[in-house]
């Protein structure tokens, strides 16, 4: 409540003085001329002499309301359900990649073997039936050549098995074969291998362990013995006929290989990854905006990885991020790869169909990793890995689920007003006022909360603070908890139709203190009785609002009530009029008589003189405190001396007619304020 009707009558005050000027020296004759003229003439109500940014006017049947509207508390939800978590994190090694199995055969035919024969090829000719003698011996030391190059180059392996597979295709049986595999370039011996008998038409196999071993792209497979028995009877020569050797490797486990790599899936790694929402239990969210950042080092030359999120989605549409090719570290710096999620909605049930139903706060994915083939000669080994984690940064357009039971503190909270601002003293006291604490509450879930303090303070006395009583149910606000019921989803703008809870207190003995702070301790209880049937739902643009006005109707009793203003005064000293004197005539409808003084300073706030010293302002009521007539008060102001003026301070004191009654003031009372000012102008200069 700003009462400043003498800032308006200054106004006109230096509405005048502008024709103020400086007096140049004499220079030829001159003579001076006085002039005697209105300047300004103005008509005002209480609407113009209460003039604040937060108050307004009402007028109800010709009686005048002040109303002071004031934010309260900001309840902003957005940490319960914001997502900033780190998940997923994990290291591939190349001990979990696959290498196919290594298969090289060699063909030796009985020709070739009866073409070593001397006359073998007389005596034993193809297609001729005949009976085959013993030959002892007829291999050794013979060599088989194994070309691995078209799978490596070079092998060192933890794992491995090495099989020799002898198919014995002879019409007759074979015996003592011994066979030994060596590395061709440095003749270390891989494996040893015998079969004492291998009957005609019969497949024979033996397998070795070979981890540890490194294995070159060449092999010799070193036939030491091989017997061919006697043939049971005459026997089909067909030269054509064979023992075919088949060496197998297997099982691969790489410590390192120099090889040509076929593109492989070293990991499949599908989890469900529980966020920490606190008592929360949300099962859909609506991203506004945010990203998920994928970080992966990877010391392979030809690493992959896809990363999948089912349960995100975009018009219906899955996210993935398909192929991230990831280059080679050169350092620990991660690869980061980032993906926008503004407009995806995350599912937080859990993985589709899983075993058990529907759950929370849980997300579903699917990461797999991979060697890249390219198609020509790397070096891997052992220690070689992927490292990855994943960074989920989501700011929530909307959540549903069950919001928990969160509780918001505000302790010691304050709050400045400036309703009373240029008020310095005096007593008020009013008839009547109403403060009413608003709630609006655009949750989908009940609100419960309590004030554990409430009062106003006026922190230029000494006077303890005065606390709020009750409110209209006859109820002490102070420890009362209230419940606020939960917003309703709709298709309209905002989503939802909010539920408005006001509380309203007498504030007369709250504001007639003239307070500049609003002191509060609350507390607000998200579901206090729990979850209930019904889902919640949070929109973190749509929060709870919470404001307090107070209405004020202009019945009151005043006694020296004190206002002080200043004001800013800038002088055209250009005209060549000057003023001798200053008629202010104030007719004053108003049931307030005021005594006024308004002091001249300069622009260091030095005081240079006084412009009104103490005038009374009376006013004219009955004996029901209304105005009957208005009261005529003549003010004179002259020399005065304007030159350093920068500022003007009006100090004001008003008081009722009555004070003992309370005084209405009504829109029809006015304020007449009329400027005339005796100039003069000096001719001949």
């Amino acid at each position: 409540m700003k009462f400043t009707f003498i800032k308006k009558i200054l106004l006109f005050t230096i509405s005048s003085i502008i024709f103020f000027s400086c007096k140049h020296d004499l220079e030829k004759p001159t003579w001076e001329v006085n002039m005697m003229s209105p300047i300004a003439h103005s008509e005002m109500s209480i609407e113009n002499m209460i003039s604040d940014s937060t108050t307004t006017l009402t007028n109800e049947e010709g009686l005048i309301a002040l109303i002071f509207e004031m934010d309260l508390m900001d309840m902003s939800f957005d940490s319960l359900i914001k997502i900033d978590a780190i998940t997923d994190e994990q290291t591939h090694t190349l001990d979990s990649a696959s290498f196919a199995d290594v298969v090289i055969a060699d063909t030796a035919t009985i020709g070739e073997a009866i073409n070593e024969i001397p006359l073998g090829t007389i005596l034993l000719p193809d297609g001729s039936t005949n009976s085959i003698p013993a030959m002892p011996g007829i291999a050794n030391g013979d060599t088989i050549n194994i070309d691995a190059s078209e799978y490596f180059e070079t092998m060192t392996l933890y794992r491995g098995m090495l099989t020799i597979e002898l198919s014995n295709g002879y019409p007759t049986d074979i015996s003592n074969v011994n066979l030994l595999l060596i590395n061709a370039t440095n003749q270390n011996t891989i494996a040893t291998f015998s079969f004492p008998l291998i009957p005609s038409g019969t497949v024979v196999s033996d397998s070795v362990s070979i981890a540890g071993q490194t294995i070159d792209e060449n092999l010799l497979a070193v036939l030491e013995n091989m017997d061919i028995n006697a043939s049971n009877g005459p026997v089909l020569i067909d030269y054509s006929d064979a023992i075919i050797t088949t060496v197998t490797i297997s099982d691969i486990g790489i410590t390192e290989s120099t090889a040509i790599f076929p593109e492989q899936q070293l990991t499949e790694n599908l989890k469900e990854h529980s966020f920490n929402l606190g008592t929360a239990q949300i099962e859909e969210i609506g991203i506004k905006s945010g990203t998920v950042t994928i970080y992966i080092l990877s010391t392979l030359p030809n690493g992959k990885m896809i990363y999948n999120i089912p349960s995100l989605t975009k018009n219906g549409i899955a996210f993935t991020s398909g192929d991230m090719i990831i280059p080679e570290a050169t350092s620990t710096s991660l690869t980061a790869f980032e993906f926008d999620f503004e407009g995806y909605v995350l599912n937080l049930t859990g993985q589709d169909g899983r075993l058990g139903g529907d759950t929370i706060n849980t997300i579903y994915t699917e990461a797999y990793t991979f060697i890249d083939s390219t198609g020509e000669l790397v070096t891997l080994n052992q220690a070689d890995s992927f490292y990855s984690y994943i960074h989920f940064n989501l700011v929530p357009e909307y959540a549903k689920g069950y919001l928990g039971q969160d509780t918001m503190e505000f302790g010691n909270q304050q709050e400045e007003t400036n309703m009373f601002n240029n008020i310095i003293n005096g007593i008020l006291d009013l008839k009547d006022a109403t403060l009413n604490l608003s709630v609006d509450n655009f949750i989908g879930a009940d609100v419960g909360f309590l004030f554990s303090e409430f009062n106003t303070d006026n922190t230029s006395n000494n006077n303890p603070p005065t606390n709020a009583g009750t409110d209209q149910y006859g109820d002490n606000i102070i420890g009362k908890e209230y419940t606020i019921t939960r917003a309703v989803l709709s298709s309209g703008e905002p989503p939802m139709n909010p539920t408005h809870t006001k509380i309203e207190l007498d504030a007369s003995n709250m504001l007639e203190i003239l307070p500049d702070i609003v002191n509060y301790s609350a507390t607000f209880y998200l579901n206090p009785d729990g979850q209930q049937s019904t889902q919640d739902f949070i929109y973190p643009d749509y929060p709870i609002k919470a404001t307090f006005d107070a209405t004020i109707p202009l019945s009151f009793i005043a006694n020296n009530l004190t206002f002080t203003d200043t004001n800013s005064v800038n002088l055209n000293t250009d005209s060549d009029l000057e003023i001798d004197e200053l008629y202010i005539t104030i007719k004053n409808g108003l049931p307030l008589t005021a005594n006024i003084i308004i002091l001249m300073l300069d622009a260091e706030n030095n005081v240079l003189d006084t412009l009104i010293n103490s005038s009374v302002i009376t006013a004219t009521t009955n004996q029901n405190n209304m105005v009957t007539s208005s009261s005529v008060t003549n003010i004179t102001i002259e020399n005065k001396d304007y030159d350093n003026l920068s500022k003007l301070v009006n100090i004001s004191s008003f008081t009722t007619s009555s004070l003992t009654e309370h005084v209405n003031i009504y829109s029809s009372y006015k304020m007449d304020i009329s400027i005339a000012a005796k100039f003069r102008k000096t001719i001949g200069e």
